[in-house]
């Protein structure tokens, strides 16, 4: 919807604490957040609405990459 309106959006990826499951959703631009934010969504695997972590790009690297970054 945002997309139609003509407003910039980026993808940005959240994972579930308790099954790992990874969200994509979508903001604008100007409104992004820091990496390690905290959004309470609803979960569709764990049935529940957990305190997912914002990751963006940062999950798609390798294990070793992301623990010389952290």
């Amino acid at each position: 919807m945002a997309r139609r309106m003509g407003k910039r959006t980026k993808e940005t990826f959240l994972k579930c604490p308790e099954c790992d499951n990874v969200v994509t959703i979508h903001r604008r631009r100007s409104k992004l957040k820091v990496k390690n934010h905290i959004k309470d969504l609803y979960c569709y695997k764990c049935k529940d609405t957990t305190k997912h972590i914002e990751l963006k790009e940062y999950l798609f690297l390798p294990e070793w990459l992301r623990e010389e970054d952290a």
